[in-house]
């Protein structure tokens, strides 16, 4: 999957950082910089898991056309996501 551009909006933006004390600029760079693993969860809603400072789990909405994803929610990643990327990506 190729994302090329990552959209937030302000609202959801807000409820990330309030709840899980993540910036938007780590869940964007989450999913351009942080050689993430997909996983489709139903319609056009995906998540991914990938690592810069810390890792990440992100949903978003994926527009195949314009290549964007749409964020719905991130979180930092519990210990089960994180041995699972491991085991995709090695350590």
């Amino acid at each position: 999957m190729r994302i090329n551009i990552v959209r937030i909006d302000p609202q959801v933006a807000l409820k990330i950082f309030n709840k899980h004390g993540l910036r938007s600029e780590e869940v964007e760079k989450t999913l351009m910089e942080g050689n993430p693993v997909y996983k489709k969860v139903g319609g056009s809603q995906y998540a991914a898991i990938g690592k810069t400072e810390r890792f990440v789990t992100v949903f978003f909405t994926y527009e195949q056309k314009r290549k964007q994803a749409t964020i719905t929610t991130a979180y930092p990643s519990d210990k089960k996501q994180i041995r699972s990327y491991k085991k995709i990506r090695g350590r």
